[in-house]
């Protein structure tokens, strides 16, 4: 059997991993002509460590980047608002969590495929499929045929257009900035990280492994507003210096030292979970094109990771059976195990950026009086749903 898989972020790359180590040939197909590295920080959670080791990967996980620190979250003046102890969170959920530079991440799964069967410059436009398999057209006018078709192509997924149509994702409210920094002194103590709230903007940061920290900022915009000219008193490092201006230290500090070109603003961005299937016949969807979420738990890279996994587990249920008759089977199951988490996972990232989007001063300090006032007990249960790996249905 043949899957060919559309996209070679975090989850295509994953699935690629899980469907070879399972004796499944796997082919990505990646638009860009060579893969970036993209100036970003994530947070490699338990769930996604732990899911990382089914597929043999626990060993070389342990080497990227920092061990994540407890759940923190202050205010903009730098008072403890909430906080979960990270080490009894591990101890609950039997796994430690990581945060890591995103491109450090890609190297390691480009480097357990070894390159083989990775189609560079190869962007999918379309697809039809028939009772024997799934033909993929490209826009070089070339095709590919296969068994299995996975969209892991992100928020503006073409396998997801194709199978439900172009709806658009639905904008947050509120535009984000990151950059990765060395500082030239140390601004935020090893293994440390906090994400701190104020009137409609926040600022987050973490170690990420080799003297770099990462940090991010949001705050409340027009979708589509951008920043002026790099040095310009409307660049972005000077648009954000006075954003945070009078914010708790290292906040200044790590912009001021970061390299403005190094700084990167998206708009934040989700879509509605789809109320049934994902996928048709030979074709699913992976990671970010079938859930995406905004990132307020940090599990965007964390659900694709899981979605590998399972889909690899579902196919592999039914042994030979599975591989030659029941694949369409497989993947219903595979979407049916996953729906739920995927769509709370979605609903409740989108909940935490409103509260923490709040630009009405009252409502701040109520919100800040409550975070306050909640019993950690209450918090590092929500943190282990989130962090818990999905083992079965």
């Amino acid at each position: 059997m043949r899957v060919m898989i559309v996209g070679a972020g975090i989850g295509g790359l994953t699935a690629a991993i899980a469907l070879r180590r399972a004796g499944i040939d796997a082919t990505v197909f990646e638009r860009a002509g060579e893969i970036k590295e993209v100036g970003a920080g994530i947070l490699l959670a338990a769930n996604a460590v732990s899911t990382l080791g089914e597929i043999g990967l626990s060993d070389d996980v342990r080497g990227l980047g920092t061990p994540a620190s407890a759940g923190r979250i202050l205010t903009w003046r730098g008072k403890t608002l909430t906080e979960v102890p990270v080490g009894e969170l591990e101890a609950r959920v039997g796994a430690p969590s990581a945060a890591v530079h995103r491109a450090d991440l890609q190297k390691l799964l480009l480097r357990k495929l070894e390159g083989q069967k990775i189609w560079l410059g190869a962007e999918c436009v379309g697809f039809e499929q028939d009772s024997g398999g799934v033909n993929v057209g490209f826009a070089d006018g070339s095709q590919q045929r296969g068994d299995l078709l996975i969209g892991a192509d992100g928020l503006h997924s073409t396998v997801r257009a194709e199978l439900f149509g172009p709806g658009k994702p639905r904008y947050a409210g509120y535009t984000a900035w990151r950059a990765i920094v060395r500082p030239v002194r140390e601004l935020l103590p090893w293994g440390t990280g906090f994400e701190s709230w104020g009137q409609g903007a926040r600022f987050g940061c973490a170690h990420i492994g080799g003297g770099r920290v990462y940090w991010f900022a949001t705050r409340n915009a027009p979708e589509g507003e951008r920043d002026g000219p790099l040095g310009s008193p409307s660049g972005p490092k000077a648009s954000l210096l006075g954003y945070f201006s009078g914010w708790h230290h290292p906040i200044p500090a790590l912009i001021t030292e970061t390299h403005e070109e190094q700084i990167r603003r998206d708009d934040i961005y989700d879509r509605e979970p789809l109320p049934g299937s994902w996928g048709r016949g030979r074709v699913t969807l992976l990671g970010d094109a079938a859930h995406p979420s905004t990132p307020n738990l940090g599990q965007g890279a964390c659900q694709a990771i899981e979605d590998a996994v399972m889909l690899t587990r579902c196919l592999q249920e039914g042994g030979e059976t599975t591989m030659s008759y029941g694949a369409t089977s497989a993947l219903r199951r595979y979407e049916d195990l996953r729906r739920e988490r995927a769509a709370w996972i979605v609903r409740r990232s989108r909940a935490i950026g409103r509260i923490g989007q709040i630009e009405n001063p009252l409502l701040c300090g109520l919100r800040d009086a409550v975070l306050k006032a909640t019993p950690s007990r209450l918090e590092l249960r929500q943190f282990e749903r989130v962090v818990r790996p999905q083992r079965s249905g």
